[in-house]
């Protein structure tokens, strides 16, 4: 191991080009670490890195591509350990026998979107354009218990499922990573940190975004942080690393009243509306099983004012119910027609209850697509609709 003046060199990506970062200790030793160069631009008008298989796999004594990505993040976590300490990452260990480590999620086409990160939430992609925005800077924000956590690891869980890389910045200590877990995030291909303090968590963010190989960072703040003059100025300094690149940056944090994040160009609001509860078979009083909430979406004045069309509901097994707010959306545009029989959409019948409904829908994949293809096309007909009278 060759005797240089640097202690850690850093590569990152932009414009296709390559640049290095090095942190420099007079008589220190180059680890023999390194970051492998990206065959592709990583800017927003070409095609992402995404996962790839190798064309040639069936020809005899080629080997199957690799993830470029997996090595720099790799690389990554050994950097944030030297840099920061051992203790700023959570890693699972192979005692965990509940946690399966080598579950891989097919790349589907939606990974191949340079410009949105989908959440699988139909009415919320429909509202943002096809989900949270790449290379922009989004706030998550409500009142305290209304499923802001929920939705920050349902948003990983949905990055994960079209082969994406995210990371998780827990500050406020508040994630509950078992239960991403049973909702079916992989914790073995997920980067999860715990930093200790402002200037930490945003020197975190700024390395996770110039290493240019996630999709998805997540700031969890606590509520103490969220008046601090120095959080807009760190936000502020991330948004020219966030521009041109493939990351979408979600800051969740505690909000009451008043204006959100001056940094922020999109901004979700929470607001609950009703809480579920199961019975107690143990007595009268009852369990709270969920929640149910509205997303408000405030974004630029340039851009027309859309919202998704009805409340979703979050539930401690399941995350979201996806099923049930497919019928709500069907239900709203006119899709589903209210039959003596039951809920009907093209002479079928869903169930007697949108209960019923969401569970049939939930077990009839052919049936499931069927339907969203109507609410899209759908939901086009009166976003132009909507376009003609703005322009009128």
């Amino acid at each position: 191991m060759a005797t240089l003046d640097y202690e850690r060199v850093f590569y990152y990506y932009e414009s296709e080009h390559m640049y290095e970062i090095r942190w420099a200790r007079k008589g220190g030793h180059v680890p023999k670490v390194g970051a492998p160069p990206l065959l592709v631009n990583t800017r927003m008008d070409n095609v992402p890195h995404a996962p790839r298989r190798s064309s040639c796999a069936g020809t005899a004594g080629t080997l199957p591509a690799v993830d470029p990505r997996r090595e720099r993040i790799a690389f990554l976590r050994r950097l944030l350990v030297e840099r920061f300490g051992p203790q700023v990452l959570l890693d699972w260990t192979e005692s965990s026998s509940s946690l399966s480590r080598h579950t891989e999620h097919a790349p589907t086409q939606s990974v191949l979107n340079p410009r949105a990160l989908p959440t699988e939430l139909l009415g919320l992609d429909l509202a943002l354009g096809g989900g949270i925005p790449r290379g922009r800077l989004t706030e998550l924000a409500g009142p305290p218990y209304s499923g802001k956590r929920t939705l920050a690891g349902w948003l990983v869980r949905a990055t994960q499922q079209i082969g994406g890389w995210a990371a998780y910045l827990d500050a406020a200590h508040g994630a509950d990573f078992d239960r991403l877990h049973r909702w079916g995030v992989n914790l073995y291909e997920f980067l999860i940190a715990l930093p200790r303090s402002l200037p930490e968590v945003l020197e975190l963010a700024r390395l996770l975004l110039l290493a240019d190989a996630l999709d998805l960072v997540v700031l969890d703040l606590p509520p103490h942080w969220a008046t601090r003059p120095e959080l807009e100025r760190g936000l502020r300094q991330l948004r020219p690393l966030l521009r041109g690149r493939l990351t979408a940056l979600v800051v969740v944090r505690d909000r009451v009243s008043g204006p959100g994040l001056a940094a922020a160009q999109v901004r979700l609001r929470l607001e609950p509306l009703t809480q579920l509860v199961l019975p107690n078979p143990c007595g009268s009083a009852l369990l709270p099983s969920g929640l149910r909430v509205r997303i408000r979406v405030e974004r630029s004045h340039s851009w027309p004012l859309c919202e998704p069309p009805v409340p979703i509901e979050l539930s401690e097994r399941e995350g979201v119910r996806l099923a049930l707010e497919r019928i709500d959306l069907a239900l709203a545009a006119g899709i589903l027609v209210h039959h003596p029989l039951g809920l009907t959409f093209t002479n079928t019948v869903l169930g007697r209850n949108r209960e019923a409904a969401a569970a049939r829908l939930a077990s009839d994949p052919a049936l499931w697509s069927q339907l969203e293809e109507e609410l899209r096309a759908r939901w086009l007909s009166l976003a132009r609709s909507l376009t003609e009278r703005l322009t009128c």
